[in-house]
C-alpha cells in the first residue's frame, strides 16, 4: 500500500466551493461514498471563527441532506452531489480517501491505495480530461500489512463493483466466480478482511 497527495482542479459542481470565500472557514472531508451515476455523498466537517450560520448558508442548499452544529464554530454537514468527478474517480479506482482540502487552485486529496489503483485513477482522470498533479507519493511507513494480498484484492473488487452499495450491484456468487474460488471461501475472506479493516478503524478512532 502507498499513500499519495494529488491536486485536482475544483469540480464545477462542488457544493462547498462557495465556502472558499470565507478565509477563516476550514472544510475537512470525513467520509465519501458513491451516489447516483457520477456523484458522491460526503460527510464534511466545517469550522469557522466567523459566523458559522453565514458560512453554512453559502453551501448549495439543494445538495444538503443534513447539518449538525457541534458548537458555535463547528458543524458536520451531509451532502449528496449528483456529479463530482474527482471524488467519484478516486472511489471507482479502488483508492481510499484519507482527507481532502480545498485550495484556490483546486482540491488536494490525501489517498491510500495500491499502486495498481493509483495507476487506474490516473487513467480515469485522463480519460475524463481532468487536470491533476501528483504532488507526493510514497510507501506507508511504520505500518504492517493489514490485509493479505488476496483479501485486499477481494475487498477492492467488492468495493469498486458495488457489493457494498444499496442495492448491491454484485453478489458474493459473482465475486467467487471472478476469483475462481468457492462461495464459502469468498465469503470467509471478505468477512475476514472487513473485520481487520474495522478493527483498525476503531483502534485509531
Amino acid at each position: 500500500m502507498i499513500e499519495a497527495k494529488l491536486k485536482i482542479r475544483m469540480p464545477e459542481t462542488c457544493a462547498v466551493a462557495a465556502v472558499r470565500a470565507f478565509n477563516k472557514a476550514k472544510v475537512k472531508l470525513l467520509d465519501a461514498a458513491p451516489y447516483d451515476n457520477e456523484g458522491v455523498k460526503s460527510l464534511l466537517q466545517i469550522e469557522s471563527d466567523a459566523c458559522l450560520d453565514e458560512v453554512l448558508s453559502a453551501i448549495n442548499s439543494d445538495s444538503v441532506e443534513d447539518i449538525n452544529k457541534v458548537s458555535e464554530s463547528k458543524a458536520k454537514a451531509a451532502l449528496a452531489v449528483h456529479q463530482c468527478i474527482p471524488a467519484r474517480s478516486i472511489l471507482e479506482a479502488g483508492c481510499f480517501i484519507k482527507s481532502a482540502r480545498h485550495t484556490e487552485e483546486g482540491v488536494e486529496w490525501d489517498i491510500i491505495a495500491r499502486r495498481s489503483s493509483l495507476i487506474k485513477l490516473a487513467q480515469i482522470l485522463e480519460e475524463k480530461n481532468y487536470s491533476f498533479e501528483i504532488k507526493r507519493i510514497g510507501e506507508l511507513e511504520g505500518e504492517k500489512e493489514l490485509l493479505t494480498e488476496k483479501e485486499e484484492e477481494i475487498l477492492e473488487y467488492a468495493l469498486v463493483n458495488g457489493y457494498f452499495d444499496t442495492p448491491k450491484k454484485v453478489g458474493i456468487r459473482a465475486i467467487a466466480k471472478h476469483f475462481g474460488i468457492s462461495i464459502s471461501t469468498a465469503s470467509d475472506m471478505l468477512r475476514r478482511g472487513m473485520k481487520k479493516v474495522l478493527n483498525k478503524y476503531f483502534e485509531e478512532n
